[in-house]
């Protein structure tokens, strides 16, 4: 009899831990997350751009007569190329473009805005929203009018990240161009979406 209880007991002590084991599954092992994705605006990039003006065109006196202002809109679309920095939430950069246009003042046509601008603004993640300013310059002409010219340049514009390569865009840029000859002037806003590849 006391025999049996020993035995009983031995058997109870060993079982104990291998039916707790069976009780308790093995944990899994630990797998990290991945890595929270960082957009990087650094870098060249270059695209294309498409787009409508709305321009005027005041001031000019021809000999013997006074043109009246005149305004026209059109569409517009070039290439454009530039290089960011990426400093964290700061991101800055320099851009040149070009656009051909079909603006026309009657017989005095709008034919290239081209810009040379600085880029600065906030990275929020997969957008880059800025402000921009710099210099423009201005080819056309006709009808006793030469609209060959420098001028300013300022506006606005967001760029979204498609990829880690492709960018989709739009800006709005206000132009002013004070030394059409003889003695005029032209000024307006630029409405335009953009496609980039980044370098």
């Amino acid at each position: 009899m006391k025999a049996s209880v020993v035995v009983a007991a031995i058997v109870s002590i060993t079982a104990a831990p291998a039916l707790a084991g069976n009780l308790t599954p093995p944990a899994d092992p630990y797998v990290p997350p991945p890595p929270v994705p960082v957009s990087d605006w650094a870098g060249p990039y270059a695209g294309v751009q498409l787009g409508f003006g709305d321009l005027d065109l005041s001031g000019i006196a021809l000999p013997g007569a006074n043109v009246p202002s005149q305004s026209d809109d059109g569409f517009l679309g070039g290439l454009h190329v530039g290089y960011n920095w990426d400093r964290g939430t700061l991101v800055y950069g320099v851009e040149g473009d070009i656009d051909f246009t079909d603006i026309s003042f009657n017989t005095t046509d709008v034919d290239t805005i081209a810009r040379l601008r600085l880029r600065a603004g906030v990275d929020t993640g997969s957008a880059f929203v800025y402000g921009t300013a710099g210099a423009a310059h201005m080819t056309g002409g006709g009808g006793g009018v030469s609209l060959d010219g420098w001028g300013w340049v300022a506006g606005a514009g967001v760029d979204f990240k498609l990829s880690e390569t492709w960018v989709a865009g739009a800006d709005a840029l206000y132009h002013e161009f004070d030394d059409v000859s003889p003695t005029g002037s032209v000024d307006g806003m630029t409405y335009r979406l953009r496609v980039s590849y980044q370098f």
